[in-house]
Parts: structure tokens; C-alpha cells; sequence
């Protein structure tokens, strides 16, 4: 890593990465909130269990598309 003026060259690609990164989560989140809220219409006890796939594959797959998109 370079250094130029106290700052690493690479930061700002690493701020837009995290910047795109909780972009894509937010999004993510909203959708999984709406199918864990759809899927407690039709049972209750199954909407934790969608909820928290959805939640889990959100977090994975923002990330893979972060970095692709960064």
C-alpha cells in the first residue's frame, strides 16, 4: 500500500465498497422483512425460519455483490 498525504491510496475504493455494501443490505433486509411478514400470514411459526434465511443469505450475497459492483 502506498501512502500519499497521511491517507492510503486504496480508501476511497474501500469506502465506496462498504458504502454499496450496506446499500445492498438495506435493500435486503426490507425484502426479507416483507417474507418473514407475508409468511406469518399463512403460519406463524414459520415465519422466524424465513425470516432468518433470508436475513442470512442477504448478508452473504450483499457482499458478493458489492464487491463485484465496487
Amino acid at each position: 500500500m502506498h501512502i500519499l498525504h497521511g491517507l492510503y491510496i486504496g480508501a476511497s475504493h474501500n469506502m465506496r465498497l462498504l458504502v454499496v455494501y450496506v446499500a445492498f443490505v438495506a435493500i435486503g433486509e426490507a425484502v426479507a422483512y416483507a417474507a418473514g411478514r407475508t409468511a406469518e400470514v399463512w403460519s406463524p411459526a414459520t415465519s422466524l425460519p424465513v425470516f432468518l434465511t433470508f436475513f442470512f443469505f442477504v448478508l452473504w450475497a450483499a457482499w458478493r455483490l458489492a464487491v463485484k459492483v465496487a
